[in-house]
């Protein structure tokens, strides 16, 4: 299995996790209202649409915690407790318009399916702007028992993360989790003092989980942006298979010949265990692992503390 500590960054590595938010349902439960957001050929319902949000707030049926976008009553999520959807715990589509929402203070978790599986939804917070714009500040919350990905910010979404906990069920071998997606994204983000544990993925289909990805570019779609400028500081990163994954891809999937410009600084990066089975391949089966791993041109990567069995190269490894 590859272990590889500190640094990776060159086009020898694929893009081998799974991504979220691009793209068996049951019929919507009573007081779930559809939102006119499609996820799957499904006008995905939920248990909210606007408003604030603050308490226990019940969306076992429904597709989603509570949503908004720029036709919704305005609203934040403070001090709530949101539970029980199987795509989306929060929702802040800016597809369309602009929309500004903060989530801080506030238990995001048991979102996706009963139990949890590899269908590649299940998002406990997720912000989107591909048309639009969207911002807001998302804070000392604590995202638990997701299926896919904690916290997903895709396309032209200013945002400030900061302070939230966010913990992974691995390691797992039905679903390649994500603690922190950025994604697509050329407005500012900077993702600061989280500490996000235990996304690691052991199952076959050549992919790793990361504590934070950072993810972009034609290699995932034409006309696919870029995600550019992205600040990543002083998070804590345990047990995840990737501390913190950059990948920005081009039409042949390596790095572009224009800057991609993110940082990561001053992180503490930890992983006591070798899981992975096939992040680096699939035949012959090699695991990936590594601190922070970057396919990108021109970013920054200075003063993080990287350790751990997990992270440690052995000569000939995966040779």
């Amino acid at each position: 299995m590859s272990r590889v500590i500190g640094l990776l960054s060159s086009s020898a590595v694929v893009a081998t996790f799974l991504v979220a938010g691009l793209g068996s349902v049951t019929a919507a439960a009573a007081g779930c209202t559809p939102t006119g957001f499609v996820r799957d050929g499904i006008n995905l319902t939920a248990a909210q649409i606007g408003g604030d949000v603050t308490g226990p707030l019940d969306a076992t049926g429904c597709n989603i915690g509570v949503y908004y976008d720029n036709n919704s009553a305005p609203g934040n999520v403070s001090g709530a407790d949101i539970f029980g959807a199987n795509y989306y715990g929060v929702v802040v589509n800016g597809d369309v318009g602009t929309v500004s929402v903060d989530v801080t203070g506030s238990t995001v978790h048991d979102i996706g399916e009963t139990p949890l599986n590899g269908d590649q939804h299940g998002n406990a917070i997720y912000y989107r702007a591909f048309g639009g714009s969207a911002s807001g500040t998302i804070s000392d919350n604590t995202v638990t028992h997701y299926q896919k990905n904690g916290i997903t910010i895709n396309g032209n979404v200013s945002a400030t993360i900061a302070n939230n906990t966010v913990k992974g069920e691995g390691p797992v071998d039905y679903i390649a989790q994500n603690g922190i997606q950025v994604g697509y994204d050329s407005a500012k983000v900077s993702v600061t003092e989280n500490t996000v544990t235990g996304n690691a993925y052991t199952g076959p289909n050549g992919a790793s989980s990361g504590g934070i990805l950072v993810v972009g570019g034609p290699c995932f779609g034409t006309g696919m942006p870029y995600a550019t400028g992205i600040s990543i500081t002083k998070n804590t990163l345990t047990t995840n298979d990737v501390g913190v994954f950059l990948f920005n891809g081009d039409g042949t999937c390596i790095a572009p010949t224009s800057r991609t410009n993110n940082s990561v600084k001053l992180n503490t990066i930890s992983n006591d265990a070798v899981t992975n089975t096939t992040g680096q391949s699939t035949s012959p089966a090699c695991g990936y692992q590594a601190g922070v791993s970057d396919v990108g041109t021109k970013d920054l990567i200075v003063n993080n503390e990287i350790s751990g069995a997990g992270y440690t190269p052995i000569s000939g490894d995966c040779a």
